[in-house]
């Protein structure tokens, strides 16, 4: 399970399409090899770059799965859903995890 998307960003001075390449090389890489799931970024300042992956990720490529958490994060409006506007409270994380466990058991 690989979500770089923020680090990424950060390291190419926040701009969009540069981390869009770097996700879709690393993907390229990966295709093939059935053994990654790409990970949005969660709701925030990332809007973009999850707009900017959605063609290249499934559903509309089932070459790489991919675990939407952007619109479960986006979903959470109460307070105690972050705790400092990034990182995710302990429910929240639950939560994902709970995602990822229904994609596991999907794909067998």
């Amino acid at each position: 399970v690989v979500g770089v998307g923020i680090h990424i960003y950060e390291r190419v001075k926040n701009h969009v399409n540069g981390t869009l390449q770097e996700i879709q090389q690393f993907l390229d890489r990966e295709e093939g090899q059935n053994r990654t799931i790409y990970v949005s970024p969660p709701a925030g300042p990332m809007e973009s770059v999850y707009r900017g992956l959605l063609p290249n990720v499934a559903p509309e490529n089932p070459a790489h799965p991919f675990l939407d958490v952007y619109e479960l994060t986006k979903s959470c409006t109460m307070e105690n859903c972050t705790f400092d506007g990034s990182h995710r409270s302990r429910y929240v994380n639950r939560w994902k995890a709970q995602l990822l466990l229904n994609t596991l058991c999907e794909v067998q």
